[in-house]
C-alpha cells in the first residue's frame, strides 16, 4: 500500500556551511508532481454496529402465473443465481388443491421480487412432484448450474435454468423416497459432482453410480453428505452409516435407527461427528459411527432434520431439533439446554436454521410449524419473533437465510401453504425495518446446507474444507458474511522531492494519499518535522492541501519553504497528515511517514 518515497536533492554535494559566495547556482526547480493514483485498502471501513431484529415482509409469492393454481409451497426452498447476472434466484416445487404427493411444479422466481422467471408442470415430459425436494449447483462443472429434483415415478432429473430437461435417471425403487432432497457434492474430489438421494448415488451425466445397503437418511430420505474424517473424500451420511462414493459401507450402527443427519464437530478433535434424529430420539455417534450419546427423547415425539450451530455462543457446537409439540436445543453433551412450546402435530418433522441476523456475536433460531413462524433467541430460547401470517400442513421444510436481492443484508425465506388452515401461501421474504441485518450468503443451495458445500456461483468445490475447519461449526445455519461496513478514508503523506541551495534556500514538496474507501473532501493540513539524532522532533513548516482528496487518488505536490540551517540539521523528516484529526479515517495511526533530507547543493 505505500508509495516509494523519493528524495531528490538538487545535486550530489555534500553540505559545506562556510560558503564564501551563496548566490552561487541556480535557484531550485519548483516542478509540482501531479495528482495521481494510490492503492485502496478494501477493508478500510467503520465498523457497521450490530442491527436491530424487526422483521417485516419485503415481498411475497403467492400466485403462480406460469403455471396457474400451483401455489402451495410444503418443502424448503432453494438459493442460488442461476443466470450469474448477480442476484440470486429462488427454486422451490409448488403443488395445487392440497395435492403435494401428486404432480407438481417447478418455480424459479428472481430474488429481487420482480416476478417469475419460469414456472413448469413438465420437465421434459416428466412430471415433479409437488412436494419434491430441489438442489443447485454445477454439477457437470460446464459452467451452468443444474436444477436437480425429482419426479413423480421416482427419477431423479436435471434441469437447465431455463426448463429445459438435461438429463432424468430410469425410474428408482427403494434408494429414496418421493418426498425425498437431492444432495450435491464431488465426493471423490475428482472435478465432476455426484448426486445424492437417500442411499443412491448417481454420476453428474445421470448414469447410476452406486447405493448403500443400509439408511436412507430416514423414512423420506434427506442424507447428509461431509468427510467425515478429513481425508480429502467425502462421505454420504444416513441415519445408521456412513457410504463412500462406491457405495461401500464405512461404518454401520445397527443399534440406532435410520434417521435425519447433520455434521459437526462435537469433541474438538477436527473429525465429524453426526447427528442422528429418528424414532422420537436424538442421537451423536463419532466418526467412525460409535455411539456417544442418545437417545435424547425429542418433545411430543417424532423429530425433523436435525441443525447444528452454535446456538449459545460458548463456542461449542449444539443441536436444535422440533418435534410435536415443542422445539429444542440439546447441548454438546446431550442435555437438553431449552425447550419451547410449538404446533406440528401434522408431520412433527419440520426442520430449522440458524443465524446471527444482528451480527452481534448471538444467533437466532428460525422454525416454522403449523401455524406459527417462531423466532428463538439461541441462548436462552426466548422467542423473538411470532408471526402467525404464516401456516403450513408441513413435511420436513425449513426457513432459509440469504442474500437473495444482493442488498448485501440477509433475508429469511419461508414456504407456506393454506392445505389445513388460513394463511400465506406460497414463499414469503422477509427481511428487517432498519435493514440491518448482516450480510449472509447470496447462496443456500440444498436441504442439507453446509455452508462448504457450494461455492457462490453454484459451483460444487472438488474437495472442500469441511466447515468445522473454517469456523463455521455448523449444518442448516447460515454464517455471517465480512460486510462492506460504512466507507472510510485513509491519510497518509510523504516526501517527494527535496532541494536545497547551502546557505540560501531550502523547500520540500510533499504529497498526501487516500488509500481509503471514502473520499475526502476537506482541505487537509500538512506538517512536516525535522528529527533530530536524539529522536527530537521541531516543526518546519505546514500547509495545506486545498479540496481534499478522492479515495484511491494522491495530492499533487505541495512544495513548503523550509529554513536552511534547521533543515541542515535534520538527521530526518517527518510528515504528519491532519494531526489534529479534522478527518476520522479507518486507520488513525498511519498518518506519519518520515525519510531522509539529503544533502544541500552549491
Amino acid at each position: 500500500m505505500l508509495l516509494s518515497v523519493l528524495l531528490a536533492a538538487c545535486n550530489d554535494y555534500e553540505l559545506k556551511p562556510d560558503v564564501e559566495d551563496p548566490t552561487l547556482g541556480e535557484p531550485c526547480p519548483r516542478a509540482v508532481l501531479p495528482a495521481g493514483e494510490t492503492t485502496v485498502d478494501r477493508d478500510c471501513a467503520f465498523e457497521v454496529p450490530p442491527g436491530s431484529f424487526t422483521p417485516v415482509v419485503e415481498w411475497q409469492w403467492s400466485t403462480n402465473v406460469g403455471a396457474p393454481g400451483y401455489d402451495d409451497v410444503m418443502m424448503t426452498p432453494v438459493v442460488g443465481d442461476l443466470d450469474a447476472d448477480g442476484v440470486a434466484e429462488i427454486v422451490f416445487t409448488a403443488y395445487a388443491a392440497n395435492a403435494y404427493g401428486s404432480a407438481g411444479a417447478l418455480v424459479v422466481l428472481a430474488g429481487d421480487g420482480s416476478g417469475e422467471k419460469g414456472a413448469w408442470t413438465s420437465l421434459g415430459g416428466y412430471l415433479p412432484l409437488g412436494s419434491a425436494g430441489v438442489a443447485l449447483g454445477d454439477v457437470d462443472a460446464d459452467g451452468t448450474p443444474e436444477i436437480v429434483t425429482l419426479s413423480t415415478d421416482l427419477r431423479v432429473l436435471a434441469v437447465r435454468p431455463d426448463g429445459s430437461l438435461k438429463w432424468a435417471t430410469e425410474p428408482t425403487s427403494g434408494l429414496f423416497s418421493p418426498y425425498g432432497y437431492p444432495a450435491l457434492a464431488d465426493l471423490d474430489a475428482d472435478g465432476s459432482a455426484e448426486v445424492v438421494v437417500g442411499r443412491g448415488i448417481w454420476n453428474a451425466d445421470g448414469s447410476f453410480r452406486a447405493s448403500g445397503a443400509y439408511g436412507q437418511g430416514g423414512p423420506y430420505s434427506i442424507s447428509a453428505v461431509a468427510d467425515l474424517d478429513v481425508d480429502g473424500v467425502q462421505e454420504v451420511v444416513v441415519g445408521n452409516a456412513a457410504y463412500g462414493p462406491d457405495g461401500a459401507a464405512r461404518w454401520y450402527n445397527a443399534s440406532v435407527p435410520d434417521g435425519w443427519t447433520a455434521v459437526g464437530d462435537f469433541d474438538g478433535d477436527s473429525l465429524g461427528e453426526v447427528a442422528v434424529v429418528g424414532s422420537g430420539g436424538v442421537w451423536l455417534l463419532d466418526t467412525d459411527g460409535a455411539l456417544r450419546w442418545g437417545p435424547v427423547a425429542v418433545p411430543g415425539g417424532g423429530g425433523g432434520p436435525p441443525t447444528v450451530a452454535d446456538f449459545d455462543g460458548d463456542g461449542l457446537p449444539e443441536i436444535g431439533v422440533a418435534g410435536l409439540s415443542g422445539y429444542m436445543v440439546v447441548d454438546t453433551d446431550g442435555a437438553v439446554l431449552w425447550t419451547q412450546p410449538t404446533t406440528d402435530a401434522s408431520s412433527a418433522q419440520t426442520g430449522s436454521s440458524v443465524f446471527d441476523f444482528e451480527g452481534d456475536g448471538s444467533s437466532e433460531a428460525v422454525y416454522a410449524d403449523e401455524l406459527v413462524l417462531w423466532g428463538y433467541d439461541g441462548a436462552t430460547g426466548a422467542p423473538v419473533l411470532r408471526d402467525e401470517g404464516h401456516s403450513s400442513w408441513t413435511l420436513f421444510e425449513y426457513p432459509v437465510v440469504a442474500d437473495v436481492d444482493a442488498d448485501g443484508e440477509a433475508e429469511l425465506l419461508v414456504a407456506s401453504n393454506d392445505s389445513i388452515n388460513p394463511g400465506w401461501q406460497g414463499i414469503t421474504v422477509i427481511g428487517d425495518a432498519s435493514r440491518s441485518w448482516a450480510p449472509a450468503a447470496p447462496v443456500w443451495n440444498q436441504h442439507a446446507w453446509h455452508i462448504s458445500n457450494a461455492e457462490d456461483d453454484l459451483s460444487i468445490p472438488p474437495a472442500p474444507t469441511m466447515n468445522w475447519l473454517t469456523g463455521h461449526n455448523s449444518y442448516r445455519a447460515g454464517g455471517v458474511r465480512a460486510g462492506p461496513g460504512n466507507p472510510a478514508p485513509n491519510l497518509w503523506g510523504e516526501v517527494v522531492e527535496v532541494c536545497w541551495r547551502c546557505e540560501t534556500e531550502a523547500a520540500v514538496q510533499v504529497r498526501i494519499a487516500n488509500a481509503g474507501t471514502a473520499d475526502v473532501e476537506d482541505d487537509v493540513v500538512v506538517e512536516l518535522y525535522a528529527v533530530a539524532g536524539d529522536g527530537s522532533v521541531s516543526e518546519l513548516a505546514r500547509g495545506t492541501v486545498t479540496g481534499g482528496v478522492a479515495a484511491g487518488r494522491t495530492s499533487e505536490g505541495l512544495w513548503l519553504e523550509v529554513e536552511v540551517r534547521a533543515l541542515g540539521r535534520a538527521e530526518g523528516l517527518e510528515v504528519y497528515v491532519d494531526a489534529e484529526g479534522v478527518v476520522e479515517e479507518c486507520d488513525e495511526d498511519d498518518n506519519t511517514r518520515t525519510s531522509q533530507p539529503g544533502a544541500c547543493a552549491e
